[in-house]
């Protein structure tokens, strides 16, 4: 496999481009920025440095930080086959909230001198996050990167990560930045500096309006800055819809956080989420991380192509509902399957269901019904046992999570992929092997599963042992058997009471009576088998 990379990549345009070229990234200790120097190291053998912001976090240095990430199994491959290739990623000390970005004059003076790709990658990505620090995050920051762009003597291509859902107050969204109006990015930006943390909340919802979140709002009012005050630099705009686990590269099933789906996912797996509310029957645009970082490095390089032919910046979106359409019922129905049959995780709360819905009363009901009661007996056990409680705590974490999340489950959004189109037409076929992101040739049904797995593998850090499995398994039968006595004498119980008053209803008691016994040893046998 690596001998045939090696051969694609001397044909490859992409990996022309960026042998000899030093980059700048931001955001590289994140979920994408990970796997982007993971294929950077990976598919391009002479990349120069990549000069990567980062800063010092719980008592580690930012060389520390970045040696423990290249412990993780994502660089397993590049540990393998090319561990020097780790000693190009060096670590500038800095902070994005900082004035140029808090690094030293020694840095931006090589940043300055020999960085030739801008990446800029770093954001909160905070759905609930107080708007003056979103100001300052994912505004902020792009400015000062501008502001050093600019001065770049070798600069040939900019790179600014957003969200397909900066402007999801449409449906129909296009590949271009949509008016802000009176929403001005550098005066927003200045109020941060004299307005205190009151006054800038009391302001949140006017400013945030039909979006759903200071996120949404802050990555539109990026770009509207971006197209007002650097569209002379070789800029592109790359907007990816909700970003899953890895479908192929370096291997399927890639995922280290709980962002997004993959929380979800982990909630349901556990037995602990069992309703949301959401319409299950709209598309979950969810793209896989590698189709995201693929993208990236094609638009690195033909923003460095049509610079000379283009105006305004090009936007590219990168999202699956219009070529590859899966709906929220199809991605439960896998999930169901796994974490109950094939492929269940290990101390569950409950066997794992779950259902949606959009009537308020009915989530309200379920939420009480599946949620809390079992979080207050479970709370009442572990106080009789002399244990600290935590199951309230844990559903009130899930409940603010789902909601946060709600806004994108309930609605779907149309993204036109004409840029996207162009730019995977104008690569050649190694390019198209090597840096695919033609969603087209992703399977569903073989992705999530993948995607589940992972977030046992690399989330939950279980065993994956086949021992270990089938103990899962085991539970799982021991919790569907649980359910169904209960369920058995609940009916019991209630039949004590309403069928026992009149000898029709006495006969009926005892034929339901027999058929729970015989379902009771059918279940005993179950077991033993």
């Amino acid at each position: 496999y690596n001998e045939y990379k090696s051969y694609l990549s001397m044909d490859s345009q992409v990996v022309q481009f960026f042998s000899g070229k030093s980059i700048f990234l931001t955001g590289g200790t994140g979920f994408l920025g990970k796997c982007l120097i993971e294929k950077i190291l990976r598919s391009c053998p002479d990349v120069g440095n990549i000069y990567m912001l980062c800063r010092g976090k719980k008592g580690k240095t930012a060389q520390e930080r970045l040696n423990v990430i290249f412990q993780e199994d994502l660089y397993e491959q590049i540990r393998t086959t090319n561990y020097l290739a780790l000693k190009k990623v060096i670590p500038i000390i800095g902070d994005v909230l900082e004035p140029n970005l808090g690094m030293s004059d020694d840095d931006v003076d090589t940043i300055l001198k020999n960085v030739n790709i801008f990446i800029h990658s770093a954001a909160t990505i905070r759905f609930d996050e107080h708007l003056k620090l979103a100001l300052k995050l994912n505004v902020g920051a792009v400015v000062q990167m501008v502001e050093l762009a600019r001065k770049t003597k070798n600069l040939e291509s900019f790179v600014h990560v957003s969200t397909a859902y900066s402007n999801c107050d449409r449906t129909n969204i296009e590949e271009i930045c949509y008016d802000m109006g009176t929403k001005d990015p550098l005066k927003l930006l200045e109020l941060t500096e004299w307005l205190d943390d009151d006054t800038m909340a009391n302001m949140t919802k006017t400013l945030v309006g039909d979006r759903p979140n200071t996120y949404c709002l802050t990555k539109a009012l990026a770009e509207s800055y971006l197209f007002k005050h650097a569209t002379d630099l070789p800029l592109a705009i790359f907007r990816p819809s909700i970003i899953g686990a890895s479908w192929k590269e370096p291997f399927s099933g890639w995922i280290d956080n709980y962002n997004g789906p993959s929380g979800i996912f982990v909630a349901i797996g556990k037995g602990v989420l069992r309703i949301l509310e959401g319409d299950i029957h709209k598309v979950a645009d969810i793209i896989p991380i590698d189709y995201c970082v693929n993208m990236i490095m094609c638009i690195a390089w033909y923003t460095r192509v049509i610079k000379p032919k283009v105006q305004t910046p090009l936007i590219y979106h990168c999202t699956s509902g219009e070529k590859k359409p899966f709906t929220w019922l199809e991605i439960g129905q896998i999930v169901l399957d796994i974490f109950q049959n094939k492929m269940p995780y290990n101390q569950v709360f409950r066997r794992p269901n779950v259902n949606f819905t959009q009537n308020k009363f009915e989530l309200l009901y379920w939420k009480i019904v599946s949620h809390y009661i079992p979080a207050y007996i479970a709370d009442s056990i572990f106080i009789m046992l002399g244990k600290k409680t935590r199951m309230l705590y844990v559903y009130d974490k899930i409940h603010k999570a789902s909601e946060t999340f709600t806004f994108f489950i309930t609605k779907e959004w149309r993204w036109t992929n004409s840029n996207g189109n162009m730019l995977y037409n104008e690569l050649c076929q190694t390019d198209k092997e090597m840096f695919d992101f033609n969603v087209n040739n992703v399977n569903w049904n073989e992705y999530y599963p993948a995607y589940l797995s992972g977030t046992k593998k690399f989330i939950l850090k279980e065993d994956m042992s086949d021992t270990q499995l089938e103990l899962a398994r085991q539970q799982q039968m021991k919790l569907r058997n649980v359910r169904y006595i209960s369920v058995s004498v609940l009916i019991l119980l209630i039949s004590r009471f309403v069928f026992l008053k009149s000898p029709v209803c006495r006969n009926l008691w005892f034929k339901m009576l027999r058929m729970i016994v015989n379902l009771l040893r059918y279940i005993r046998l179950t077991v033993v088998s």
